[in-house]
């Protein structure tokens, strides 16, 4: 009988060693998007959105209605929860050799864009651009 209880004791250790191992790894990430609008109001429909901190990042491709939804590590997994800066990759047409944005160069980099979101279940985070003018 002290042999049989043994045994439980153990296959029980293993199984609740088990389940927390497993309980760790769930992916923490959250689906997270918004839109970008221009300063017309209308869809900003080229590039990436980038959100940032010291731990991770995840990306975003513009669509055609303005919208974008963050991926970190794989097609559609989201990012986790946090405090981000916000960048956004814009169109780069070839003009010659140099590459021009059509946004203001200030959203091309997280420090200088202005930026920032507090990433949270179920949100979203919708912002303006301001084009350059041709």
């Amino acid at each position: 009988m002290l042999k049989k209880f043994s045994n439980l004791r153990i296959s029980f250790t293993v199984l609740l060693f088990v389940l927390l191992l497993f309980s760790g790894c769930g992916n923490r990430f959250i689906q997270f998007g918004g839109k970008v609008t221009d300063s017309d109001g209308q869809p900003y429909t080229k590039g990436s959105v980038i959100f940032t901190n010291e731990k991770v990042s995840a990306r975003g491709k513009l669509q055609s209605d303005g919208t974008y939804k963050l991926e970190s590590l794989k097609k559609g997994d989201g990012l986790a929860p946090g405090k981000y800066q916000v960048s956004l990759s814009g169109h780069h047409e070839t003009i010659g050799s140099i590459a021009v944005s059509d946004i203001d160069d200030k959203y091309e980099s997280a420090s200088t864009s202005g930026l920032s979101c507090e990433v949270t279940k179920g949100g979203r985070f919708d912002f303006t651009v301001e084009l350059k003018k041709k």
